[in-house]
């Protein structure tokens, strides 16, 4: 074997040997970070809209997920934000780049967002997102929109409630 033979031998076996060393153990998941106890110990919370104001959808979503915060029973809802402990901000946001219109599994370009925040320092707690279809057909959009607020309302239940669960972080909507 001459000497550049010798030197790629040896530069394969170091190589792998390397790459050997390097790859370690099945990791295993970092124990679960605690949420924040100021959404467990909330009682009075402000909503508000930060979608488009003039898109009939958008109002829907935040009359809908209003309501369905205040059908829980567990929170007054006030309307200043200053007299609130949690600060829940509805956001309607449509990634760029994509259509707006989904079909065939394609993934939907809608999605709501509740942005938690503390009233007093405007630190984000949390943020819950919910993908949505789009329909052409105002009752099947009607739907959509009810199906992924549900979704919402339900995932602030469960983060907000005295032995808080943090949902799961893949979207439930089927798309």
């Amino acid at each position: 074997m001459n000497i550049k033979g010798k030197f790629a031998t040896v530069l394969v076996a170091l190589t792998l040997s390397t790459i050997a060393s390097a790859q370690s153990p099945a990791q295993t998941d970092p124990p679960t970070a605690p949420v924040p106890s100021a959404l467990a110990k909330a009682t009075k919370l402000f909503i508000g809209n930060a979608g488009d104001q003039e898109n009939a959808d958008c109002l829907r979503a935040y009359n809908s997920f209003y309501d369905g915060i205040s059908k829980l029973g567990r929170f007054t809802l006030v309307l200043d934000p200053n007299e609130a402990d949690l600060v829940l901000e509805l956001h309607y946001e449509i990634a760029l780049g994509q259509s707006v219109i989904s079909s065939g599994g394609s993934k939907a370009a809608r999605q709501f967002r509740v942005v938690i925040e503390d009233p007093h320092s405007r630190i984000v707690l949390w943020s819950l997102t919910e993908r949505t279809n789009y329909a052409v057909r105002q009752t099947n959009r009607d739907k959509n929109l009810d199906e992924t607020i549900g979704v919402l309302v339900n995932d602030f239940n469960l983060l907000a409630a005295p032995q808080p669960v943090a949902p799961n972080n893949k979207s439930r909507v089927k798309h």
